[in-house]
């Protein structure tokens, strides 16, 4: 069966009908496993569906809904997120984010959220054969209506990836002639930098300022007499405490197995750990279920010997 947006393998029930072509095949293929519905009125195979994680099939999610689609509309939140690539922190959401007037208001409907907006304050850009919120833009809405730490991660992967800069962010975001949650994009802003390594250390560093704890350097270089050891996520110089998050996509994704063994990755993560260590600083490695919960973090910093330096604002 002929995918009709063939560039995202999503069959179009209207386009089909346009065609002059039975949608009944289609159905029937559902019915029996072979597609799956991605949306209303948009189809795609269930072998191709199986091969995405959990952020591609929300991204194809995305896509099949705005396709499917009268009124071409413009994808916005954490749907236009999903479409610029950028991280969330959680889980992503059933329904695809959109704008809308004012005149209809905000509501929710047919696998939509539908968010009223001053149409003409807002930049719309087409990305993959959609309309979608410019980053600028996208990246206020997250900063104004996602939690802090999601907020955080989403401009730390702009930031590091050179996508913008906090000063043009601030530009954008000051030119705006109503923003509410003003305070909200702010703090958010205040603390993004481009120097997080991953969406998992951006979370660790909200719990980590969040719990108290003093903030630490980042991305800093460590050396021995056999040179260059690498730079480390955290660094407390006062604590002589290193801090590694370790959200185990070095094993799996290739860019950074380069065509190692996960033996041969687990050895040289060893082996730099040691050399580390002989310099003199203590390790302290966690994953994402220590990240995400605030009580276990606090629980695994203080066993490393870093004190809070002011009231924990999590419990």
């Amino acid at each position: 069966m002929e995918a009709i947006a063939s560039a995202t393998g999503i069959v179009l029930v209207k386009e089909l009908a346009r065609l002059g072509v039975n949608d009944a095949a289609y159905r029937k293929a559902s019915a029996r496993g072979e597609l799956i519905r991605v949306h209303r009125g948009a189809y795609m195979d269930a072998g191709e569906w199986q091969q995405l994680d959990r952020h591609e099939r929300y991204r194809h999610r995305v896509v099949a809904a705005l396709f499917a689609s009268r009124g071409n509309p413009v994808a916005s939140h954490v749907s236009a997120a999903a479409l610029w690539r950028l991280p969330i922190i959680g889980q992503w959401p059933e329904l695809v984010h959109v704008l809308t007037s004012r005149s209809t208001g905000t509501r929710t409907e047919n696998g939509f959220r539908r968010h009223a907006v001053d149409r003409e304050e807002v930049e719309v850009i087409e990305l993959e054969g959609v309309r979608v919120t410019s980053l600028a833009r996208t990246l206020l809405d997250l900063a104004a209506t996602s939690t802090f730490a999601s907020a955080v991660a989403s401009v730390d992967y702009a930031l590091r990836h050179k996508l913008t800069t906090t000063s043009a962010l601030r530009r954008y975001f000051d030119a705006l002639p109503d923003l509410r949650l003003r305070g909200r994009v702010n703090r958010v802003l205040d603390f993004a930098t481009p120097l997080a390594g991953s969406p998992g250390e951006s979370l660790s560093r909200v719990n980590i300022h969040e719990l108290g704890f003093p903030a630490p350097e980042l991305q800093v270089m460590f050396a021995d007499r056999g040179g260059k050891i690498g730079d480390v996520d955290f660094w407390w110089r006062m604590a002589n405490l290193i801090g590694e998050f370790d959200g185990l996509v070095k094993y799996t994704r290739d860019e950074y197995t380069q065509g190692r063994s996960i033996q041969e990755i687990v050895i040289a993560e060893k082996v730099r750990e040691d050399r580390l260590r002989a310099l003199g600083p203590s390790v302290s490695r966690w994953l994402w279920g220590v990240a995400l919960r605030p009580r276990e973090l606090y629980a695994h910093l203080s066993n490393a010997g870093l004190r809070p330096v002011r009231a924990s604002a999590q419990f």
